[in-house]
C-alpha cells in the first residue's frame, strides 16, 4: 500500500497524455469495435508505449470504461421546478444527443459485450452506470417529494418507463429523431404521473 504521506516515485502522469489515449481509443473503438480493440493499437495510435497505457487503465475493460466516461456527459437535468418535466427532458436531450453522437453506436455496443464479460459489466454498472443513476434517483425522489411522480413505482421503473423505450427505438432503428424522442417520453409521462 501507498504511504498518501510520501511523494510518488516516477514523473507525474501528463495530461495531454491521457487526452492522447483516450482519443485514440475512442477512435478505435469507432473504426473496429470493442472485441478488436488492444492495448497495443490503442498505445501505437496515442504515440505512447504500451506501460504507459496499462500505468493508468491496468486492463482493456477499464481503458473501454474510462474512454466512455470521458466521451458520454454526465446526465443533467433541467431545473423548472418541475421535476417530471424535468425528468422527460433529461430523457430526451441525454438519449437523443448519445444517439446523433459518433461514439452513439460504441457505447450501445460496450454495453452489448457486457454481457459476455462479467469484468467489464461489473465495470460499466460500478463507474458508468450507477453515477447516472443517481442523478435519476435523486430526481425521482423529488418529484415523489412534490407529488409529480407515482409513489407505487420504484425509482428503477421510472427510470425504466422513461429512458427504455428511446433506448429500444434506437436500438431497433438506429436513429432516434427529438420528435420520436418526445412522443415516447409523453407516453411514458402518462405511465408515471400519479391518478387526477
Amino acid at each position: 500500500m501507498s504511504d498518501p504521506g510520501r511523494p510518488s516515485r516516477g514523473r507525474p502522469r501528463r495530461a495531454e497524455t491521457d487526452r492522447a489515449i483516450l482519443t485514440a481509443a475512442a477512435e478505435l473503438l469507432a473504426e473496429h469495435g470493442y472485441a478488436e480493440l488492444t492495448i497495443e493499437a490503442v498505445a501505437a495510435r496515442a504515440g505512447v508505449g504500451r506501460p504507459t497505457v496499462y500505468r493508468r487503465w491496468p486492463t482493456k475493460e477499464d481503458l473501454v470504461v474510462g474512454t466512455l466516461i470521458d466521451a458520454v456527459r454526465p446526465l443533467e437535468a433541467p431545473k423548472t421546478g418541475n421535476a417530471a418535466d424535468d425528468l422527460c427532458a433529461m430523457a430526451t436531450d441525454f438519449v437523443t444527443q448519445l444517439a446523433a453522437a459518433p461514439l452513439g453506436r460504441v457505447v450501445l455496443g460496450v454495453h452489448a459485450e457486457g454481457g459476455r464479460s462479467a469484468k467489464l459489466a461489473a465495470l460499466l454498472h460500478e463507474q458508468y452506470l450507477q453515477p447516472r443513476d443517481v442523478a435519476i434517483t435523486e430526481l425521482v425522489e423529488r418529484g415523489r417529494q412534490q407529488g409529480e411522480l407515482r409513489e407505487d413505482l420504484t425509482a428503477g421503473t421510472i427510470r425504466d418507463l422513461v429512458f427504455g423505450p428511446l433506448v429500444y427505438r434506437w436500438l431497433m432503428t438506429g436513429e432516434l429523431d427529438r420528435a420520436t424522442a418526445e412522443a415516447l417520453v409523453g407516453a411514458a409521462r402518462q405511465a408515471i404521473s400519479p391518478s387526477p
